[in-house]
């Protein structure tokens, strides 16, 4: 159910702005709007990453879609003459592309929900490259509130909509819902954490190096797969062969190899 999970990560994530006092600081209403957009941008990005993810498997699916987010970022950067990058940085993101490319591949990975998966990874670096114009001025912090409150309000009023709220208030019985309630709940205290860490670190460097930098999650997603493949199979099955290890590797090993290059 991609909307929603889409609706409820991003409903419940509003409870960051009980810290927004220790950064309020007032903004001209221009501004105020940028975010505001920045946060409705981020609901539809999240709800097209949840629908492409659902298709697919989460190890692959994600390293295609983040893989290929920095070439939009180059692309989105050169259309707007923002985050020009030097020759080092060219050669990282060149090797850093095809390492997250080559952890996701398969055979037939370009299939029916191929285009979702662009069309996700146009989105993601969409949003980055708004939020990082919308957030240019001021403290970071009380931009993202504002987004914050930008992303959930959209959603919120598009409950009106009767096929909107049926299918974000759709819920399946669960035989363990106490437990799956608290992984929901601590999957958004990290996911919190991460994207108020991300929004500082785009709004300071550089969109298409950061996204490149973030081919280390793949070593992590691979890793959490194949211990949830092992352990708790009915939750994920991840296709594991010596092949597929021996692809993955290699997409890793460009990574890692980029990462040098471009902090050497």
């Amino acid at each position: 159910m991609p909307l929603s999970y889409a609706f409820w990560s991003v409903v419940t994530g509003l409870g960051v702005i009980i810290g927004w006092p220790w950064v309020y600081e007032s903004l001209a209403l221009g501004s105020v709007g940028l975010d505001l957009a920045a946060g409705a941008l981020f609901s539809l990005t999240l709800y097209v990453f949840f629908k492409a993810v659902s298709q697919g498997e989460i190890s692959r699916v994600v390293p295609f879609i983040f893989g290929l987010a920095p070439v939009f970022d180059v692309l989105i950067g050169l259309a707007t003459g923002r985050n020009p990058l030097g020759t080092s940085e060219v050669a990282a993101i060149s090797l850093l592309v095809p390492g997250a490319l080559l952890i996701s591949y398969r055979k037939g990975f370009w299939g029916k929900h191929v285009l979702l998966k662009l069309f996700s990874a146009f989105l993601w670096s969409a949003y980055f490259a708004f939020w990082q114009f919308a957030a240019s001025s001021g403290g970071t912090m009380n931009h993202f509130m504002w987004s914050r409150v930008g992303a959930a309000g959209i959603l919120i009023l598009l409950l009106i909509i009767p096929v909107f709220r049926r299918a974000a208030l759709k819920h399946q019985h669960i035989e363990n819902k106490k437990s799956t309630a608290g992984l929901f709940l601590f999957k958004q205290a990290l996911g919190g954490a991460n994207l108020i860490f991300l929004s500082w670190l785009l709004v300071a460097g550089k969109i298409s190096v950061i996204n490149s930098l973030q081919g280390f999650r793949y070593v992590f997603l691979f890793l959490g797969a194949l211990a949830l493949t092992h352990y708790h199979n009915r939750l994920l099955q991840e296709e594991v062969d010596r092949h597929t290890l021996r692809q993955k590797i290699a997409g890793l090993a460009l990574v890692f190899l980029g990462t040098i290059i471009l902090f050497r």
